[in-house]
């Protein structure tokens, strides 16, 4: 961000699935999953070099475990750290992003899950470009990190995000989302990996500046261990 400039996304998202992806990577049924997250982004210019991060999820969440229902109100995770521009070389954007992220729920048994109070490490190197298509501005956002994770096992992520401007006040974003878990986790069934890999579309319109406004979709399309989910999220952006 420049420097004293901020960004505020609010995203506001529902999230459902009823299959979830078992060891070997087919889908089977899943307990009925639903959540609503309410998760304010901010970015901070606090220099030319240095931006500021920080976001909060508010999560309401319901399980229906074989007939019952497990209900679940939280601020299920806080999420604060800084980026480091490191510069450009070749037409192609440095920067490291360090994260703390606090945990304010647990999902349930889940073996792979983040606890009540769990603080996680985030170190991650993000790479862009700006590029042109047939004519249409573009450019390219490439994410990747390490997690430490205290409830074990750490993981691996990768975040890739590409973005056209068809029109000046238009932009459309294709987004894959994908982890992997470093080792295993015990579980009822032994010890098992968790991944996985999610597609997305989203389009963010400028209503007036500096107002935004973007309506995405995001579905898992492969994994392990892990639900299928489906998620349409509204989200609001405000720059100044």
């Amino acid at each position: 961000m420049p420097q004293d400039h901020i960004l505020v996304i609010v995203p506001l998202s529902t999230t459902r699935a009823n299959e979830a992806y078992d060891t070997s990577g087919k889908t089977q049924p899943h307990n009925a999953y639903r959540k609503v997250e309410l998760a304010p982004y901010v970015e901070y210019g606090w220099t030319k070099s240095l931006t500021l991060v920080s976001s909060l999820a508010f999560t309401h969440d319901e399980t229906n475990y074989f007939g019952t229902k497990f209900v679940q109100h939280a601020i299920s995770r806080i999420e604060t750290g800084a980026r480091l521009d490191l510069g450009e070389w070749r037409d192609v954007r440095y920067a490291v992003q360090a994260l703390a992220v606090y945990h304010g729920s647990t999902t349930g048994d889940d073996a792979f899950s983040s606890h009540r109070g769990d603080i996680d490490g985030e170190l991650g190197v993000y790479t862009g470009q700006n590029f042109s298509l047939l004519g249409v501005k573009g450019f390219s956002d490439t994410y990747s990190a390490y997690r430490l994770r205290p409830a074990g096992p750490d993981e691996i992520k990768l975040n890739v995000t590409m973005g056209f401007r068809p029109f000046d006040r238009t932009m459309l974003l294709v987004k894959n989302e994908s982890f992997a878990s470093i080792g295993h986790v015990q579980s009822a069934e032994g010890a098992q990996s968790v991944a996985a890999t999610k597609l997305g579309l989203s389009i963010v319109q400028e209503i007036e500046a500096p107002v935004s406004v973007e309506l995405g979709y995001m579905q898992t399309v492969a994994g392990n261990n892990i639900i299928r989910d489906r998620t349409l999220t509204l989200a609001l952006w405000y720059r100044f």
